[in-house]
């Protein structure tokens, strides 16, 4: 029994505040040569818009006060109260395109920015009247590669019990964890992450994309270049600079990441947008179309990187994109995270057999 991604839907926070980060750094990123070349980088990431839960990261009473940034355990409170809003409004938008909810049997959570128990999986069971039955999984800290997680393990379900209805939520705060600090290399990477949230629904129904295979790939030499951490202050990216040179050089010498089954030029790509370069990289070494890789530098500009929430936006937007198909049509999702880890799924796309939904609007979702 197959399992298909039959809906996604998305929701980023009412906030939009790429240019409040841009115009802080002078405030507490120290001298000016570092606030330059922070905004260089930053307009070289061709990233537009980035949404935050935050009203105000900035100014007399904002949540970063320069000298003074939050505790770990002040963010968490502020992750505790502002993900289940975000989740919400990513849940009813789903229901809106798949109808009625009612009957899902089990519910996967993917998370990487925060934590608390009772979880964000009971408030969303809760919050939308789901049955105290339902089968949960959180999958935590496992970066921008969860939400490929998250599909492969709905799929064994589904092909373990075709009667199994999945949700999935992809639920990321990451404006919650700027720090102030001298390293280069974490505050560029809190100027590419941004805040978003994504709801599926993966059933036995053979609509949307078939899930048809999903391998894992590690690289234990390059494991330090991606890594998360939880500090004091937040929880702490490291990102390497060589990241996307050294993706390139992986996916150029092995074959099975870099040659799929199907003519790359023929297939839909969904390619995790970790930065411009990263995407680039992946590319160059799989000689896809500018066309191909559209959807995800879209995201990319009008989102950021939401880490595992990103790779469904993409998806959305493949399935909708897709939605008057008369015929099938293979692709592969990819995406990256800590380890050095490549998730990958193929899949298939099915031709129309219901009308899709247009898609709503992504900003201004969660009332404050």
């Amino acid at each position: 029994m197959a399992a298909y991604l039959n809906h996604v839907a998305c929701a980023v926070p009412p906030y939009e505040r790429q240019s409040v980060f841009l115009e802080s750094l002078p405030r507490w990123v120290g001298p000016p040569e570092v606030a330059e070349k922070l905004r260089q980088i930053t307009v070289g990431a061709q990233i537009d818009e980035r949404y935050t839960v935050l009203p105000e990261p900035f100014g007399p009473t904002g949540f970063y006060q320069p000298g003074a940034f939050p505790s770990t355990g002040e963010r968490m409170k502020v992750y505790q109260r502002e993900a289940p809003k975000l989740a919400a409004a990513a849940v009813e938008k789903l229901r809106q395109k798949a109808g009625s909810l009612s009957d899902v049997t089990h519910l996967i959570v993917t998370s990487c920015t925060g934590f608390y128990a009772p979880g964000l999986d009971i408030d969303i069971l809760r919050d939308q009247g789901l049955s105290p039955n339902v089968q949960r999984t959180l999958i935590g800290f496992m970066g921008c590669h969860a939400a490929l997680i998250g599909l492969r393990n709905a799929r064994h379900i589904v092909e373990s019990d075709a009667e199994a209805v999945v949700l999935m939520v992809n639920l990321e705060l990451c404006s919650l964890h700027l720090q102030q600090t001298e390293r280069m290399d974490r505050l560029v990477s809190f100027l590419l992450f941004a805040d978003g949230c994504a709801a599926s629904l993966i059933t036995s129904r053979p609509q949307g994309l078939r899930i048809d295979a999903c391998t894992s790939h590690l690289s234990l030499a390059d494991a330090e270049r991606m890594a998360w951490h939880i500090e004091d202050q937040g929880f702490a990216m490291t990102l390497d600079s060589r990241l996307p040179a050294r993706i390139r050089q992986w996916f150029r010498e092995s074959a099975e990441l870099s040659t799929p089954e199907h003519d790359p030029a023929k297939m839909l790509w969904a390619i995790h947008p970790g930065g411009r370069l990263i995407l680039t990289s992946v590319q160059d070494a799989c000689g896809l179309s500018d066309e191909q890789m559209i959807l995800s530098r879209e995201v990319l500009r009008r989102y950021g990187n939401m880490s595992s929430a990103s790779i469904m936006f993409i998806l959305r937007d493949l399935l909708e994109q897709q939605a008057a198909a008369t015929e099938a049509t293979p692709g592969r999702a990819l995406a990256f995270g800590p380890g050095l880890t490549v998730e990958m799924m193929d899949f298939t796309m099915q031709p129309a057999r219901v009308n899709f939904r247009p898609t709503l609007p992504d900003a201004a979702l969660v009332t404050q």
